[in-house]
């Protein structure tokens, strides 16, 4: 039986324990990592940091593969998968990706 995966990009809040083990990065992509509906994370940039009490707020721009989606999923379906997942705060943004091609990323600096 074949699985189907949806490759998306999506712009996300995740919320990071204070005493997670490695630095926030990595705290971040568990996080999206542990998401039942992700097959796997192709790339994660961190965007933005906001300390708590509790907790840091991480928002990210990810890459993922979402597993057993519909490819002509709607957008509000691929978004509300990624919100389940434990740790997410609110995905902003979801976009279809080729699941070919890599992104191209640029350096500013």
């Amino acid at each position: 039986m074949n699985s189907t995966s949806t490759v998306v990009t999506a712009t996300l809040t995740v919320r990071v324990p204070l005493r997670a083990s490695g630095d926030l990065a990595d705290g971040a992509r568990r996080i999206v990592e542990r998401t039942d509906a992700v097959d796997r994370l192709e790339r994660a940039t961190v965007r933005g940091v906001s300390p708590g009490l509790n907790d840091t707020t991480v928002d990210l721009h990810a890459r993922v593969a979402l597993d057993g989606t519909d490819r002509g999923a709607d957008e509000a379906v691929l978004r509300r998968d990624l919100e389940r997942g434990a740790g997410v705060v609110s995905v902003d943004a979801v976009e279809s990706a080729d699941a070919e091609t890599q992104p191209i990323e640029a350096e500013v600096g």
